[in-house]
């Protein structure tokens, strides 16, 4: 790296730092809020949860258009326009970085997603987890059901099937939670695709003080064509499961093959 190369780089993993101490502590606060919320809407439940969602969502677009401010990430979306047909529906995506969580919730109004069960059982927090995302302590017949209540009232369930974040250069390995969310709830899944760069630094088992040597986080999602279920349905449940799941994992995979900036940037 030349010195201005050298001055970028510092000032964007400074950036980088600076937005995860923003977000922890606009988190911690946004804890706070949610009771506040819970008391206005009037104790009830579904209120409550059309409300936060609705917080939820703008909250994680600031977040998003900070990082942007900041000259740390781009985000390009191809067939934007599908996004506003996103609804009670299951999302899928891959999982190349930290970030995947935050810009689809920055996308996607009224997301529900299925959460680490500890927060279910952290004091102050686990009456509004409960309430507002599915823990994955709870049996899985009681996700399905939570999931699809929810689904039936328009929110949408974003699941990563690789169950953790990609791992670079290695083939995707999908589980079958999302296909039997999908089947269960009787929705169409919604394949995700998250391309753009290598996202050094916020990739599994990277190095915290790190960022891209050469560029900024580019975020290149591809919002393809809906998987619908006649075909999968047509078979008995496991051979159903099973084949949908390799429908999203084929179809994923293919575009992660066919991206030519992250091709590229294999080189690094």
């Amino acid at each position: 790296m030349n010195l201005t190369q050298r001055i970028i780089y510092i000032w964007r993993l400074i950036a980088k730092v600076f937005v995860y101490a923003i977000y922890g502590i606009c988190s911690s606060l946004y804890m706070i809020l949610f009771p506040v919320i819970f008391t206005l809407s009037g104790f009830s439940k579904k209120r409550f949860r059309n409300i936060a969602r609705t917080i939820n969502f703008y909250f994680f677009q600031f977040f998003v258009f900070l990082m942007k401010l900041l000259g740390i990430l781009t985000v390009n979306i191809k067939n934007k326009n599908r996004l506003k047909e996103i609804h009670s529906c299951v999302v899928v995506a891959n999982h190349p970085s930290f970030l995947d969580v935050l810009i689809l919730f920055s996308l996607i109004p009224k997301a529900n997603c299925i959460v680490k069960g500890t927060l279910s059982k952290t004091p102050f927090v686990n009456a509004i987890v409960n309430l507002f995302f599915i823990p994955n302590t709870l049996p899985f017949e009681t996700q399905l059901q939570d999931a699809k209540i929810g689904m039936d009232a328009g929110e949408t369930l974003i699941i990563f099937p690789e169950g953790t974040r990609t791992i670079p250069k290695e083939p995707l390995h999908f589980k079958k939670g999302a296909a039997r969310f999908a089947l269960f709830a009787d929705k169409n899944i919604q394949p995700i695709y998250i391309g753009g760069n290598e996202k050094i630094g916020i990739r599994k088992h990277d190095k915290f003080f790190s960022f891209h040597p050469t560029s900024r986080y580019h975020y290149n999602l591809e919002i393809l064509d809906p998987i619908t279920l006649e075909k999968f349905k047509a078979h008995p449940e496991p051979s159903a499961i099973s084949l949908l799941t390799n429908e999203m994992q084929k179809i994923l995979e293919a575009c992660r093959e066919n991206d030519s900036e992250l091709k590229s940037d294999f080189s690094i």
